[in-house]
Parts: C-alpha cells; sequence; structure tokens
C-alpha cells in the first residue's frame, strides 16, 4: 500500500509540474475575454443567464442545465477564477481516479502510471481548463464512474453497480446529449434483461430507480415546454443538418458550403435522411473521414487567440493525435481475443467492465463523424476511458503472454 501510495503521490508531483510548465507557455491569463471566447462557451454563458435572470436564448434548445448550473454555481464563488480553479481540479482528480482504477484492477504501478501519463500529456485538455466548455467536466464524469465501478466490480449483478452505472450516464446527458443513446440503452435493454427481476423483488428500488433519472426528466420537460419535442436537446438534428449534410450536399451539388448549409436546412429531417440514403457511399466516405480527422485533429486550443499561437506544443499533439489513432485501431483488434478468453474462462466482471467502456468509448468517437472543423476537441473525452481500459487490455495480454514475469505476478480481481 505504502508503494501504491507513493506512486500516486509521484504521479500527482509529475502532474503539477506538466499543468505549471504547459500554463506558463500558453501565456494567456484567467480571464472573462479568453473563458468565454468561443461560441460554445458563450452559448453555456447564454443558458446561464437564462437560469439566473431569465434572460431567454435559443441556446437553451441545445446546452443541457449541468454546464450552465456549474458555471453559475462556481462564478458565484469566485467569479472566471472559480471556473478555472474547479475545471484544474477535476482534471487533477481525473488523472488520481485513471490512476487508482487500474491500479485497483491490474495492482501493477507502471502500468498505472502509464495511462495516467497519457492523460496528463495531452495538451488540449490542460488548455481547455481556460475555457469555460464541457470536455473538462465529461472527462472528470467519466473517469470518476469508471473507478467507482471498477471498485464495485464483482458487484456487477447487484443493482449498486448498476445505479452507479445510472447515475453518471444520467449526469454526462444533462452535460452532452451525446449519452442520451447510451442512457436509453442501460434503461430499456440493459435493465431489463439483467436487473428487472431486482425492481419487482424490491419495489422501493423503483424509487430510487425515479430519483436517479429526474434530472433526464426535468431537461426533457424543459425542451418539451419551450419548443413541442420531447428531447433532452436538439443539438443532434441541428449538427446533422449543419455539418453532415451540407458536407455531402456541398460535393453532391457543386455549391458553397454555406449555401449547402441553407438547403440543407430548408428540409426537414426525414428528408435529410432520405438525402443520406439517396447518396449513402459518399456519406459513408465523408463520415469515416470526419472521424480519421477528428482524433488525428489539430490542437485548436493551443493554436488560440490568434497572437497567441503555440506552435510546438500544437506540433508535439499533432503527433500524439497520429500515435491514439494507431492506438484506437490496434485496441479495438486486441479486445476481441480477450472477449473470448473470458467468457471462457467465465471472468464475466472484468469482461463486462471492459466491454461496456470499450463500446461507450468507440460509439463516443464514432458518432463524432457527424461534426467537423474543431480540431481535437470533439473526440478528447474519449481519452477518460482509454486511458483507463488500454493498459488494462495490455495488462491481461501480458499475463496471457508472459505468465510469470514480475509485471504480471500480482493479484487480479477475481473471477465471478
Amino acid at each position: 500500500m505504502a508503494k501504491r501510495n507513493y506512486a500516486l503521490y509521484s504521479t500527482n508531483i509529475i502532474a503539477i509540474l506538466i499543468y505549471v510548465v504547459v500554463f506558463f507557455n500558453l501565456k494567456i491569463t484567467v480571464s472573462e475575454e479568453i473563458m468565454f471566447s468561443t461560441l460554445d462557451a458563450g452559448s453555456y454563458k447564454d443558458v446561464q443567464n437564462w437560469l439566473e435572470h431569465g434572460v431567454d436564448s435559443e441556446n437553451v434548445s441545445t446546452r443541457p442545465l449541468l454546464y450552465p448550473l456549474l458555471l453559475m454555481t462556481t462564478s458565484k464563488l469566485g467569479g472566471v477564477y472559480g471556473i478555472w480553479i474547479v475545471q484544474v481540479i477535476f482534471w487533477l482528480l481525473s488523472i488520481n481516479f485513471t490512476f487508482m482504477t487500474i491500479n485497483y484492477i491490474t495492482k501493477n504501478n507502471l502500468l498505472s502510471f502509464i495511462g495516467a501519463f497519457f492523460f496528463m500529456s495531452n495538451l488540449s485538455l490542460i488548455a481547455l481548463t481556460l475555457h469555460a466548455l464541457t470536455e473538462v467536466t465529461t472527462v472528470f464524469l467519466l473517469s470518476m464512474m469508471l473507478f467507482l465501478l471498477a471498485r464495485k466490480i464483482e458487484e456487477y449483478r447487484s443493482l449498486r453497480f448498476f445505479h452507479i452505472c445510472l447515475f453518471f450516464m444520467v449526469l454526462l446527458t444533462i452535460l452532452k446529449p451525446v449519452f442520451y443513446i447510451p442512457l436509453l440503452s442501460l434503461l430499456f435493454i440493459v435493465l431489463p434483461l439483467f436487473y428487472l427481476k431486482k425492481y419487482l423483488k424490491y419495489p422501493l428500488n423503483i424509487l430510487i430507480l425515479l430519483l436517479i433519472i429526474l434530472p433526464v426528466i426535468v431537461q426533457i420537460t424543459i425542451i418539451k415546454t419551450k419548443y413541442g419535442e420531447a428531447k433532452v436537446s436538439l443539438i443532434s438534428s441541428k449538427t446533422l443538418s449543419n455539418y453532415l449534410v451540407s458536407q455531402g450536399m456541398e460535393k453532391i451539388e457543386s455549391i458553397s458550403f454555406e449555401s449547402a448549409v441553407k438547403k440543407s436546412n430548408s428540409l426537414s429531417q426525414k428528408q435529410q435522411i432520405y438525402y443520406i440514403k439517396n447518396h449513402l457511399f459518399l456519406y459513408s466516405y465523408l463520415f469515416k473521414g470526419n472521424i480519421v480527422h477528428n482524433i488525428r485533429g489539430v490542437s485548436f486550443f493551443l493554436l488560440y487567440p490568434d497572437g497567441y499561437e503555440k506552435y510546438r506544443l500544437s506540433l508535439f499533439m499533432k503527433h500524439y493525435n497520429n500515435v491514439m489513432l494507431i492506438l484506437h485501431c490496434i485496441f479495438l483488434i486486441f479486445i476481441f481475443p480477450l472477449i473470448f478468453i473470458f467468457i471462457k474462462s467465465r471472468n464475466f466482471s472484468i469482461l463486462i467492465f471492459l466491454v461496456f467502456f470499450s463500446i461507450l468509448e468507440f460509439y463516443y468517437i464514432f458518432v463524432t463523424g457527424i461534426s467537423f472543423w474543431q480540431g481535437d476537441r470533439l473526440t478528447l473525452p474519449a481519452i477518460a476511458i482509454w486511458s483507463c481500459i488500454y493498459p488494462i487490455i495490455l495488462f491481461y495480454y501480458l499475463k496471457i503472454l508472459y505468465p510469470t514475469s514480475n509485471i504480471t505476478n500480482c493479484k487480479i480481481v477475481s473471477k465471478s
């Protein structure tokens, strides 16, 4: 335990040093002008103003409540510095959760540090602590969920395990609507198949379930009341129209992108889907290309604002993101043999943990294909997942290949 604590303390010291060095190299200050300088940050500010002062804004239709509530709370406590400090704390805690998650499963300090080091080496995420955007908070919630579920990994049959997973997915949904589909999958696929009998046996748990999903119900009620649609947010349809559909129209009809956006927005959602189906090959090609470009994207916030470009840091992130694309492809392949090995050995606890988070990671990366022009920011939150599960996957392969080596000769989560 002492060695593990020493390794974790050392990891924190290294993380703080990296943050300080990068922060001073950014040469920008913590300020209102920087924090809310982007259009997206401004949209969250608008929703915050709606919550605080009742100032109506169209951005209420696209920005769920959680992050504006966080902005409202932290800014009241410490202004723009309050927002920055909380996001730095989230960043540092996420590194700790990453280290502890890997260490809990593998009991290996080296692999735990490797995962944490990949995390803290992402300079784009460090730069985002200075901006009022949801990425740092998303990473924090995902990292905490990974840690808490790893601690309960052998209780995967219990409602407590399911409730932890559901609770974080609810928070993530009212932070980023992209998590709504995984949330629905938990409620309408996982719950009926694996947990329904437990709810029927102990009806009080139904009340707990309702309390957990209440924030999503409130969010849907707001959108239904204001805009007449029972959705968490209207952002997905707007993103599809303004990006992917317009991207295809520009090429198919040889018009400017601006004209394509106007034409795309004049169509209904059914007409847009029909248009995509009629040009499915091109849209499939564009979608795949967008995913690759989003993973390999430039670090926008290291080249922002104008006059403060950090080209050396940006070059480092270019190489970093190229490596990540390769690693994602490798581990996407590597996970499948492990699935069969865990099924054969009946090690269902680690199987469920790795499969669930692998699906969530690649789902998150996959859906970014409908958008573009935002650099590596779109796929960035997935770092919370892959920085944990890739070292764990590597650990099990090392255990299979070198069962007597020091790196694998340690206690592993017991079979279920």
